[in-house]
């Protein structure tokens, strides 16, 4: 891992080139996305509670197995927020990142280059360096390694958990299922909230 003043000085760099990419995409150039997977096991995600000293008040939440999960392939798009996703049972691997691609295609007809800002996981240079990248026109750009402060599609992953799963039971793994689908086709509802997460500001993290 680099030092803290070559990682920052790494971080920076992609920085600048995010936000140069985000005013090219704004002037329609192409359509920019923040890509990422985000695994959620089937168990209750305790948060934090306030309460007055003591047990009394404490409030027991009932968990699962924890053996089932679901995989959200996510993309959202850096100028208009739109998103798109592959919700899946099955990992996070090159057979189902080139679906999640191909249904990121169908949500831009126009055929224009589709530029992909995600982390360096092995199947995502596998896609990019595939036949299925070129027919798409779906370009990666690859983040610097140890730098998920720069991909903005993390904040979403955070704001999921925080709306439907913290402290939250869900006693089968349909009804967990199902809370997930309907939180990623119906992010409009959480419009204002998403914009305001989705400010392009950057945290640079030390190298500790």
């Amino acid at each position: 891992m680099p030092g803290t003043c070559q990682s920052q000085t790494i971080q920076h760099q992609g920085i600048v080139r995010i936000k140069t990419l985000s005013v090219l995409a704004e002037a329609g150039m192409f359509h920019l996305v923040f890509g990422d997977p985000t695994h959620k096991v089937h168990n209750t995600e305790l948060g934090k509670c306030w309460q007055p000293k003591g047990r009394d008040g404490t409030l027991a939440l009932s968990s699962n197995s924890g053996r089932k999960r679901v995989t959200i392939l996510g993309f959202i798009n850096a100028v208009n927020l739109k998103f798109s996703s592959l919700v899946t049972e099955s990992n996070a691997d090159v057979y189902s990142n080139e679906i999640a691609h191909r249904i990121l295609r169908e949500e831009y007809p126009d055929n224009k280059e589709i530029i992909v800002i995600q982390d360096n996981a092995k199947y995502n240079h596998s896609f990019a360096n595939s036949d299925v990248a070129k027919e798409l026109n779906i370009t990666p750009f690859f983040l610097p390694s140890y730098s998920p402060n720069l991909n903005l599609i993390e904040r979403l992953w955070k704001f999921m958990k925080k709306k439907i799963m913290k402290n939250t039971y869900y006693p089968t793994f349909s009804l967990y299922w199902e809370a997930i689908i309907s939180f990623c086709g119906n992010l409009s509802f959480y419009k204002e909230e998403v914009e305001n997460i989705f400010i392009q500001n950057f945290q640079i993290l030390k190298a500790v």
